[in-house]
């Protein structure tokens, strides 16, 4: 059974320690924040996910380190590891939700059922 959310809200003390603590991102040094991993575990497929409410935009050096590095290094070790590595998906809700207005996937408008199964990895 998946696990209920327990407090209904995100802390960001740590995220703030963060920012206060380590290095400025003028030095080089970039922090990002994944939003959701899914992982079937038995038939060992993987999806990575950044989702934005309000058609929210990611980050281009955040997209570049995306696609450029962390994908391709995952695709690599899957591939050595017989993982089914379905990628990293950029999910942006008009709205909120996938119920309260359009969705668009990696770019391309999709309905919430097309989601569903996407993220079922059906």
């Amino acid at each position: 059974m998946t696990r209920p959310e327990i407090t209904g809200k995100r802390s960001l003390a740590f995220s703030k320690w963060i920012k206060d603590k380590l290095p400025d991102s003028e030095t080089g040094y970039l922090v990002y924040n994944l939003d959701f991993i899914l992982w079937h575990k038995d038939e060992r497929k993987l999806i990575l996910i950044e989702e934005k409410t309000r058609f929210g935009e990611l980050a281009q050096a955040f997209r570049m380190l995306m696609i450029n590095v962390i994908a391709p290094a995952l695709r690599n070790y899957a591939k050595e590891n017989e993982i089914d590595f379905r990628g990293f998906m950029l999910i942006q809700f008009e709205n909120t939700c996938p119920s309260d207005g359009k969705i668009y996937l990696n770019d391309k408008e999709i309905s919430e059922e097309e989601l569903i199964k996407i993220l079922s990895m059906e």
